[in-house]
């Protein structure tokens, strides 16, 4: 969408300004043409905003934030409706603000405008925000038609697929939908813990159990209590443990660390691989009847580079994300760089896509619609560089998406390790993946260089 800025000059209102100084209100002006004529350095703060979207509609910086998406400036029926202008405005979405609107008259405005205060609720608490799991296709269907069924059961969740595809934006949606939604939704990464601490973070700790044991540790697992633990990168528990994690599945009791007292916890367990199960089971990686308790039910997504019909959709969801967030408007991404985007095969998947996304919407000209052009620089050589692999390709029977997939695999591996000199762990921890993971991906793309851990 293209902003146009009137030309002419934004009045002054000494009025609103006085009330906003003695008063530190947070408050703006609506004209009748619904732009925003004022707003008070309160609001800018709490808002996110710079003085600039003065004169700018007001829908494109309140709309999921301060009101809802039923806004007759949305809609088919525009402006022109019957309905007098202070009865069709917003309406207050949703906490933590409370909103008070008063309809100001005032000369020389075309009948005056809406005054909009507003301030944060003292007792509300702003919760994780709600999951935005954007897919389309006959997989995402059968999942979301499922959807119902998986959360209101208890069974353990499996969720499988390669790192960035939106594994823990799932579970939090089957959380949010499940009869835990009023529970916690505690996140434990396994592949950011080294494997002599998992236990401490999983389970806790009593005071004195180990040296420098100063005070009692809450595990992840009893925080959870009521509600979901997500463990991600399941195979990266160590193998002593999990008969320990066995036993809670079996029994949805444990002992913390140090302690010969028996706690139990009522919590929804769902984890998440990026690596296929059958691969743990063969390398002896995981405990067979381990998988099979974790594996009640098992969803699979597949990778970005199979999904190219969701691309288009998750670049909307990022920019009104991204528009939220930063209080601006969001250039538009024209059809034919969207067509571009989507042949391109990202191999870090939707986080990948998000970070090109932000990265590209700082940088441009609002007033601008999107073009190739805008990309940035490495992101625009490797979409010319797109042809067949080169000769080290290790299976050339590969279809020419799957080549250019393993060609750019192996291209951002290897810049990876060139900027770590060598050094596996900065290198997998710059790629947003486990040390690993990353030597399985060394290994697969037949990339065995001479380096230390």
């Amino acid at each position: 969408m293209k902003l146009k800025k009137s030309r002419k000059k934004i009045p002054d209102y000494p009025v609103f300004d006085a009330l906003a100084e003695s008063n530190g209100i947070s408050a703006l002006y609506i004209g009748s043409d619904y732009r925003i004529k004022w707003i008070s350095p309160e609001a800018r703060r709490i808002l996110g905003v710079s003085q600039d979207v003065q004169d700018h509609l007001c829908r494109d910086l309140l709309e999921g934030r301060l009101c809802t998406s039923e806004c007759r400036l949305s809609s088919k029926e525009g402006v022109t409706g019957s309905a007098p202008f202070q009865e069709c405005c917003f309406q207050p979405a949703h906490p933590p603000f409370q909103i008070r609107t008063e309809f100001v008259p005032e000369s020389g405005t075309e009948g005056g405008g809406l005054l909009k205060s507003f301030r944060i609720a003292p007792d509300s608490i702003v919760d994780d925000p709600p999951s935005s799991f954007v897919a389309k296709g006959p997989w995402a269907e059968e999942i979301l038609s499922l959807l119902p069924r998986i959360a209101r059961s208890d069974l353990p969740i499996l969720l499988i697929g390669e790192t960035g595809t939106g594994k823990e934006c799932l579970a939090r949606m089957i959380h949010q939908e499940s009869h835990r939604s009023s529970g916690p939704f505690v996140v434990l990464d396994l592949s950011l813990i080294p494997d002599t601490l998992v236990e401490d973070a999983l389970f806790g700790h009593k005071r004195g159990a180990f040296t420098g044991a100063i005070q009692e540790q809450t595990g992840k697992l009893p925080l959870a209590e009521t509600g979901t633990l997500f463990l991600d990168e399941i195979q990266n528990i160590p193998h002593a443990l999990q008969t320990k994690l066995l036993r809670f599945l079996e029994t949805g009791t444990f002992e913390p660390i140090g302690s010969r007292e028996t706690r139990k916890v009522d919590t929804r367990i769902i984890a998440a691989t990026n690596e296929p199960p059958e691969d743990l089971l063969r390398d002896k990686r995981m405990r067979p009847d381990l998988f099979y308790r974790l594996n009640g039910l098992s969803l699979e997504i597949p990778p970005l580079r199979e999904r190219g019909e969701d691309i288009p959709l998750l670049i909307e969801s990022f920019r009104a994300d991204w528009s939220r967030r930063t209080g601006r408007m969001a250039p538009v991404f024209s059809q034919e760089l969207l067509h571009q985007l989507t042949s391109y095969p990202f191999p870090g998947n939707i986080r990948e896509l998000k970070h090109l996304v932000e990265a590209t919407l700082t940088l441009a000209d609002p007033a601008k619609t999107l073009e190739f052009d805008h990309l940035p620089a490495s992101i625009r050589r490797q979409l010319r560089s797109r042809s067949l692999p080169s000769g080290d390709q290790a299976d050339t029977g590969r279809s020419l998406k799957e080549q250019t997939f393993y060609d750019f695999e192996r291209r951002r591996i290897r810049e990876a390790l060139d900027r770590s000199g060598g050094r596996i762990i900065e290198a997998s921890r710059s790629l947003g993946i486990s040390r690993v993971t990353l030597w399985r991906k060394m290994k697969k793309l037949a990339l065995l260089p001479d380096v230390s851990s």
